[in-house]
């Protein structure tokens, strides 16, 4: 007999690091758990397997293949959803140079048009992309695992409306920083906290861990967030670079319109020469082996700051002012003395502190708190199952459970 189908869902149709990452995440664990059969589902058919992703559905599709079933559990599977706009993920489907038309596209048009437009167009019946109601869904149980969305304050009060509705009419909500959570309980919507699952990766694959040698700093920024930054951060890392000895592994983890870094890094290969080299081919893998055996990893990706994290990497989250959801995550879950938080000018200084303190006595302790997250995610993703499998809901508190404190940044 087959196994029933669960659905993941999530931005996994254009390419962007964090959100690749949450499909085989889970996949892996469902193939781990053996009850299930995951569809991966996004807002559109997509193949990024030369990337290391895994193709995708699109939701209409995956909803029509388990129509039969007598229950079905849709997972919101990750990433910054709770605010992700149509304007954004239409804007990723779109061919590139088409990207900020579309963005700007609601102003012109009226957002209740877009809306309208954009729901039409992928048979998402959401005023928000990833943000579910059951009633949406044809009473599929609907459940969100460690999300993120810090920035609810800003949406529209329309929007804002829709997205409490929705995470109102689902079974369970989990979200992954405190940010997110205190916004969400100034809205009374019922929540927990838990680790972003990316946290998983170590288990999945060890391979990567630390090698032998010298090692790299692994450096990562975004396009936006490098605009009038480059030569502030050319120099802080030619500093960092004499200081440690270690040289710059330029890093790209996005290629999707909006994520891309790689002008940015290329620009500053051609600044730093020797000091530095470029890591580009954009390869889930390949951004996962350069971080897992850095000295150092500083960047303003979020799943940078994850991935170095999972592997016991010390990790400088640069920007912290400006990438809220990065910084609120370090914040709320790194060790301390493993994370810390930079703006552009003192990188050299926080990065060659962390290099210099960084030892085996404190990676074992990070390792063993990383441990201690792991057990949270796979703890409340069984307790998914165990709450579809009841065919019931359970009461959430807005807190966190007893024996779950998140350590201090």
């Amino acid at each position: 007999m087959s196994k029933p189908q669960v659905i993941l869902y999530g931005a996994y149709d254009r390419h962007n690091y964090g959100d690749l990452l949450f499909a085989l995440i889970l996949e892996r664990f469902f193939q781990e758990q053996g009850r299930y059969t995951p569809l991966i589902a996004a807002t559109k058919r997509s193949d990024l397997s030369a990337y290391g992703a895994l193709p995708t559905l699109a939701l209409k599709e995956a909803l029509a293949r388990t129509r039969q079933q007598p229950r079905t559990l849709l997972i919101v599977a990750g990433g910054e959803v709770l605010t992700a706009r149509w304007e954004s993920i239409i804007g990723y489907l779109a061919p590139r140079l088409a990207y900020y038309p579309i963005k700007l596209a609601p102003r012109l048009v009226g957002q209740r048009a877009f809306i309208a437009f954009s729901r039409w167009l992928t048979r998402v019946r959401s005023d928000l992309p990833l943000v579910l109601g059951e009633r949406e869904v044809g009473g599929v149980r609907v459940m969100y695992n460690s999300v993120g969305g810090n920035a609810l304050g800003s949406l529209s009060p329309r929007l804002r409306e829709a997205a409490v509705k929705n995470l109102k009419d689902c079974t369970l909500l989990s979200v992954r920083d405190r940010e997110t959570a205190a916004a969400l309980k100034g809205l009374g919507v019922p929540h927990s906290l838990v680790p972003d699952s990316a946290i998983l990766m170590s288990d999945y694959w060890p391979q990567f861990g630390r090698q032998d040698g010298p090692g790299h700093i692994a450096f990562q920024i975004s396009a936006h967030h490098a605009r009038h930054r480059l030569a502030g951060l050319a120099e802080q890392l030619r500093e960092l670079h004499e200081r440690s000895g270690l040289k710059i592994a330029l890093l790209s983890i996005g290629k999707a319109p909006g994520h891309s870094d790689d002008a940015p890094l290329d620009r500053l290969q051609t600044i730093l020469g020797s000091c530095a080299y470029r890591v580009d081919s954009g390869h889930i893998e390949q951004v996962m082996a350069c971080i897992a055996s850095a000295r150092l990893y500083c960047g303003t990706s979020l799943h940078g700051a994850i991935t170095a994290l999972a592997y016991g990497v010390p990790h400088v989250a640069l920007l912290p002012k400006q990438v809220v959801k990065l910084s609120a995550f370090v914040q709320t879950w790194s060790p301390q003395g493993c994370g810390a938080l930079a703006e552009v000018a003192d990188l050299a200084t926080v990065g060659e502190w962390l290099l210099d303190h960084y030892g085996e006595a404190e990676r074992a302790r990070t390792l063993a708190a990383v441990d201690a997250l792991k057990a949270q995610v796979r703890g409340n993703l069984e307790r998914m199952l165990a709450l579809f499998e009841a065919d019931r809901r359970a009461p959430l508190a807005d807190e966190l459970p007893a024996g779950s404190a998140p350590l201090a940044g």
